[in-house]
């Protein structure tokens, strides 16, 4: 039975669209490198924390990395330019998907509702952003660095597909809108922001910190491209840039959302956003 779900997923995954990108992937004059020895952490750290500090660094050469951020770059484009070929961008920036940026996933939604967590890597300045900080921090439209979110397919009222264990994750977040740079099934595994050194965010700075996809094999194959690849499975992690934030969401059924009512009420007051129920978002009750 097992065997059979799978193989029936797979059917599902490639459709027409699917299938001329893998083609296109995977028949072109380089070689790709299917990082083989790379664990999926490796792809949430970006160009200068790989060099300065990733555990893993000594497996691959100098030419490899350097491969290894072409192939991520060069995926990223080819994506891109086949939602566009096919004029399937309406779809995901449509109606019909929702995208949420959970603010529960780096610690407690108790402490995340006006604590800035810290965080240490090689240059102790990074950080991962509580809901009040992210509000502080991030405008409402026009955001440069590119933002993870669960993608939520919501063809109408009465259903919605996400992968998300959303009775966690959707104690506290936002939902955003903007230009979606990838689509997948699962999680992604891109770059995480941080991760990145003041290197990286000074070598970004004009353009945003990316996002982008660990080019393995069973990442590729998890690459959505239209509304048929996901009725009958279940959207991971999709990719926003240039984005804003369309409202503060919260989910009072859980025990800590229970408490955060007045805390979002107030933010959203303070920053002129709508504020939503998580059971909203998904269209349950």
């Amino acid at each position: 039975m097992k065997l059979l779900r799978e193989t029936i997923r797979r059917i599902i995954l490639e459709g027409p669209v699917k299938d001329e990108f893998d083609e296109t992937w995977h028949n072109s004059d380089t070689e790709r490198e299917t990082y083989r020895k790379a664990d999926s952490e490796m792809g949430t750290f970006p160009r200068d924390a790989i060099d300065n500090g990733y555990q893993y660094r000594l497996d691959y050469s100098e030419d490899e990395i350097d491969q290894l951020f072409t192939d991520k770059r060069d995926l990223k484009r080819l994506w891109n330019e086949t939602v566009d070929a096919k004029g399937l961008r309406s779809f995901w920036e449509g109606p019909k998907m929702k995208y949420f940026h959970s603010l529960s996933y780096y610690g407690s939604a108790k402490s995340a509702v006006n604590t800035l967590q810290q965080a240490e890597y090689s240059d102790n300045d990074l950080r991962d952003l509580s809901i009040s900080a992210f509000l502080r921090d991030y405008k409402l439209t026009g955001n440069k660095d590119e933002m993870s979110t669960y993608g939520i397919y919501a063809p109408d009222k009465s259903r919605s597909v996400l992968r998300m264990n959303w009775g966690h994750q959707m104690t506290i977040g936002v939902l955003l809108q903007g230009r979606v740079t990838i689509a997948t099934v699962d999680d992604a595994w891109t770059e995480s922001r941080s991760k990145a050194t003041k290197n990286d965010r000074r070598v970004h700075k004009p353009s945003g910190i990316p996002k982008r996809i660990m080019p393995t094999n069973s990442n590729i194959h998890n690459l959505l491209f239209e509304e048929e690849d996901i009725k009958e499975t279940a959207i991971g992690e999709c990719i926003l840039d240039n984005w804003g934030i369309e409202a503060i969401v919260y989910d009072p059924k859980t025990i800590t959302g229970a408490n955060l009512g007045d805390a979002v009420r107030s933010l959203s007051k303070q920053y002129g956003i709508p504020w939503m129920t998580a059971q909203e978002v998904i269209g349950s009750k």
